[in-house]
């Protein structure tokens, strides 16, 4: 069963939330830390798969997505120090799950943006949870990155920090969407799935323009969670799969992934990577994407998170 439930951010406002159970204990948990311009509901499959098996899993729409956001006029709006706000919020949700299930191992699975959330949640408390998953990460050029920060600030100070960017939502992914042949839509670069790709684009709460602020905070703090020295020097033994499609423009094409999983190779992570082949950006919606879902299972099931 779905149950949603309220969770204060910051005395600012409340978090939508879901959590996916049964009446059975939980062999584990996953908390789910989603992407960009999306929500937690995208996940009901991918969760309800999960719960077949035996594991609970726990997420909420961030702040400026799906209900949380309050209204779509909010959609895409970070607010000050928002990226922050919204790791403490990712904190507090592992805190919640810790409380009802104490002695059940906690698996991290951040997705697009949400994978920078994590990555960055990582820095300051990974002691917290068991294990991580990275679905449809990357590792952007720093040139980029610096590149749309400076976009951001200028159109922030020009047309104010709720201005609806077309240029940065452009700049972003417009060229995602040149990298398919034959694209059919603008958001064909997501799944090779067009059923998938067609709700996305019929959903009021997905693919939204984000706003000026929203972007300054994003880039800005991609720059400290790829490049910062104190990420680099982060060391930890848990272990992390990494997945993403071959076809994933976000990954650049393998190679961003590839570069992420080195990185925490480095920092004494328990890395896997999975590349799966001919899949574009959310891995968890594609065609095959049971057969994504068992390949997660096994790395799960390998480590004993679940017997």
């Amino acid at each position: 069963m779905k149950t949603s439930f309220k969770q204060d951010s910051f005395g600012e406002f409340m978090l939508d939330s879901r959590k996916w159970h049964s009446d059975c204990e939980p062999s584990a948990i996953v908390v789910i830390s989603h992407g960009m311009a999306e929500h937690i509901d995208r996940y009901d499959h991918f969760a309800n798969f999960l719960l077949d098996h035996g594991i609970f899993t726990y997420g909420h729409s961030h702040r400026g997505h799906g209900l949380t956001a309050g209204g779509k006029t909010n959609l895409g709006l970070l607010c000050e120090n928002g990226w922050m706000k919204m790791k403490e919020d990712l904190r507090r949700i592992v805190q919640y799950v810790k409380a009802e299930y104490p002695h059940k191992p906690i698996i991290l699975l951040g997705h697009s943006m949400g994978s920078f959330l994590a990555r960055d949640y990582l820095m300051d408390y990974c002691d917290q949870i068991n294990g991580v998953i990275l679905t449809g990460t990357g590792y952007q050029p720093k040139s980029l990155l610096k590149f749309g920060k400076f976009i951001a600030g200028a159109e922030s100070k020009f047309r104010g920090s709720r201005h609806r960017s077309k240029l940065l939502n452009q700049l972003s992914f417009g060229s995602y969407s040149k990298s398919i042949k034959d694209a059919q839509t603008d958001f064909d670069w997501l799944s090779t799935d067009s059923k998938e790709v067609e709700k996305y684009i019929n959903d009021p709460f997905c693919g939204n323009v984000h706003t000026t602020g929203f972007y300054y905070g994003f880039f800005e703090n991609l720059i400290r969670i790829i490049y910062s020295p104190e990420f680099l020097n982060d060391k930890s033994d848990i272990p992390m799969l990494l997945m993403s499609g071959s076809d994933d423009p976000v990954g650049d094409f393998g190679k961003g992934v590839k570069k992420t999983q080195e990185a925490f190779s480095k920092l004494g992570y328990d890395t896997t990577l999975k590349l799966i082949e001919g899949a574009r950006h959310e891995v968890l919606n594609e065609v095959n994407k049971v057969d994504v879902y068992h390949i997660l299972l096994d790395w799960i099931k390998r480590y004993n998170f679940i017997e």
